[in-house]
C-alpha cells in the first residue's frame, strides 16, 4: 500500500514536471500561476460561489501556489486553512506562513488571475457562519479539530 502511494506520487510529480504547468497539481504545490490577469476591482465575488476549487498564489517574490476550497458569504470571498483534516495547527501550512508575512496574493478562478489581499478573519461569529457554509458546500462533517481551522477573507487589489 505504501509503495503504491510512493509510486503514485512519483508519477504525479513527473507528470507535473513534464507538463510545463506552473500551478499546483492536486496536493502538490506549484509556483507562479499563469492566466489572464484581471485589471478590474472585484466588489462582489458571488460569481465564485459555486466553484469548488481555486488556486491561491502566495509569496510574490518566490511564488508558491496551492489548490484550495473557496466560500462566498454576502459577496465576500473566503478560504479556509482546512476543514477535512481540521489541522490543530493551521498556521503550520506553508501558504498560511506566507500570507502572514505578506498578505499580497493572487487567485486563479476559471483561468483568470485576480490580485488580492488576504486577511485572517478574527470575528468568531463570522468564522462560525462561513465555516458552516463551507461544511455544507463540501458535504463534510466537522472533525475534532475543524474549529481550529483559520479563515481568510480575500479583497481585490490592483496589480
Amino acid at each position: 500500500m505504501i509503495r503504491l502511494s510512493v509510486n503514485f506520487m512519483t508519477l504525479l510529480a513527473l507528470l507535473y514536471l513534464t507538463s510545463g504547468c506552473n500551478g499546483p497539481l492536486g496536493p502538490i504545490p506549484g509556483s507562479k500561476l499563469s492566466g489572464t490577469v484581471s485589471d478590474k476591482a472585484i466588489q462582489d465575488w458571488s460569481f465564485a460561489a459555486d466553484i469548488d476549487v481555486i488556486q491561491l498564489e502566495t509569496r510574490p517574490k518566490d511564488p508558491h501556489s496551492v489548490n484550495t476550497w473557496v466560500g462566498v458569504h454576502e459577496g465576500k470571498l473566503y478560504i479556509p486553512t482546512s476543514l477535512i483534516r481540521g489541522d490543530a495547527e493551521p498556521n503550520n501550512r506553508d501558504w498560511v506562513k506566507h500570507v502572514m508575512m505578506d498578505p499580497k496574493v493572487r487567485l486563479r478562478i476559471n483561468g483568470t488571475i485576480y490580485p488580492a489581499t488576504a486577511s485572517r478573519v478574527i470575528d468568531q461569529a463570522l468564522v462560525d457562519t462561513v465555516r458552516k457554509q463551507l461544511l455544507l458546500k463540501y458535504a463534510e462533517e466537522p472533525t475534532e479539530h475543524s474549529s481550529a481551522a483559520w479563515l481568510f477573507m480575500l479583497e481585490s487589489r490592483s496589480s
